[in-house]
């Protein structure tokens, strides 16, 4: 039998394929695709998690693939907004289709109980076949809700996440506004058609193992919410997946080929923006955010704050501050730092606030202490 993985190698393994041991010389479609997508709740937090594995990133370059449409923003894993490939998307949204529903379902606060969802996403996917913002929903709904007897927001709440719909740029600094604008993905990719939900479960599968493994079952299935059910059959279809194990004698799954590079290899320091994927792609988060910190990352109210990385590992959060006209990053280490490691740190964050400087300072209002500090657990 193969040896057991340790922890830094499942660590280093992730690293590498995050493209968070080496910066790489990739375009953002290519890497988007890599490393599986990129959450995308905050405006700023792709182009921050891609600054901090590409070489030499240029905002205009990703604001130019979003505008041109190679890649999207709309409803993908867990229900949460992700930055994807246009490809990845119309083979990954059937795949997750039945968990959006569930989670519209599940969510009682505003479950639009409504006799025909269906009839009601088709009606506006029609509607939305140029941008719309919610006003607009609201009022092109309006008379389809009120004979549900439903309030209208909750409605289109639930039809915006159940439909393929995608979130369109804004002319504003690194293309999205807080006040979104919708439209069908049929209108916004025309002339491509979604795979079928079994080929979808299998490129799933695939992205997540190229991604972030090896992996557990019961990891894809946490960072997926695809039920394993529907994984394994999945599993079982893709020839090259080789079976490994971690210390815990748990079943590991990976792509044949796949790096693995040794646990002596060294990790830079890297910034994280909120909710990257890198801290949210396993069951077992410990690979790289030590148990000891998960409640000073994870906020009472969901949000993942943002960290730095210090030999593989979160040991600290970031915030971006205003400095005068420009901004500053302050650290906020959550143990002492090495010398050296606190220097190369350091250095890092200069890039990072030059990487900050040219954009309007509301862009990064999430990024500061004062805005996340009262949702921080015991601060």
């Amino acid at each position: 039998m193969a040896r057991a993985l340790t922890s830094i190698e499942l660590n280093r393994a992730t690293l590498a394929r995050q493209l968070l041991l080496e910066r790489a010389p990739l375009d953002p479609v290519t890497a988007i695709e890599r490393i599986g997508g990129l959450q995308a709740q905050e405006p700023a937090s792709p182009y921050l998690g891609l600054w901090s594995r590409l070489v030499d990133l240029a905002a205009a370059t990703l604001d130019r693939e979003i505008r041109d449409r190679r890649l999207v923003k709309a409803g993908l894993f867990r229900g949460t907004l992700h930055l994807v490939s246009a490809d990845d998307y119309l083979k990954l949204h059937p795949a997750v289709l039945v968990t959006l529903r569930a989670l519209a379902v599940r969510d009682r606060f505003r479950n639009a109980e409504v006799s025909d969802v269906d009839s009601l996403v088709k009606a506006a996917l029609e509607f939305a076949t140029e941008p719309r913002d919610n006003a607009a929903m609201h009022d092109h709904l309006a008379e389809l809700a009120a004979a549900e007897g439903r309030a209208v927001t909750d409605v289109w709440w639930r039809l915006r996440r159940e439909g393929p719909f995608i979130r369109t740029p804004s002319n504003v600094p690194w293309s999205f506004s807080r006040r979104p604008a919708y439209v069908a993905a049929s209108a916004w990719l025309p002339g491509r058609g979604f795979v079928t939900e079994d080929q979808a479960v299998v490129h799933l599968v695939r992205r997540y193992l190229g991604a972030f493994g090896p992996a557990t079952i019961a990891d894809l299935r946490s960072w997926s919410h695809v039920s394993a059910a529907r994984l394994r059959p999945a599993v079982a279809a893709i020839a090259e997946i080789v079976e490994l194990r971690d210390e815990a004698g748990r079943t590991l799954l990976d792509l044949e080929g796949a790096p693995r590079p040794p646990a002596d290899l060294a990790a830079p320091p890297r910034f994280l923006p909120m909710w990257d994927s890198v801290l949210l792609a396993h069951d077992d988060r410990t690979r790289v955010l030590p148990a000891e910190y998960r409640a000073a990352v994870v906020s009472r109210n969901g949000d993942v704050l943002p960290t730095f990385l210090v030999d593989g590992h979160v040991a600290g959060l970031w915030w971006a501050e205003p400095d005068g006209p420009g901004t500053r990053i302050e650290l906020e280490p959550f143990e002492r730092i090495p010398k050296a490691a606190r220097r190369s740190l350091e250095d890092e964050a200069e890039r990072l606030r030059a990487f900050y400087e040219p954009i309007e300072p509301r862009v990064f209002d999430r990024y500061r202490r004062s805005a996340a500090r009262g949702t921080v657990p015991g601060r």
